[in-house]
């Protein structure tokens, strides 16, 4: 997402639950994380698990 991990992040909450998988889900935690978006990431996990 080359450093653009809040708009990755939102365009993920704006995906339909029927398309998101695991692809998906680790994308946007890469994204966040290397754009230290640690909140996002912790937030993320909690809906994931």
């Amino acid at each position: 997402m080359n450093g653009m991990g809040s708009q990755a992040a939102e365009l993920y909450r704006e995906m339909p639950n029927n398309l998101r998988d695991h692809v998906s889900q680790i994308c946007v935690l890469s994204a966040c994380s290397h754009a230290g978006l640690l909140h996002e990431v912790e937030l993320s996990l909690m809906k994931f698990l």
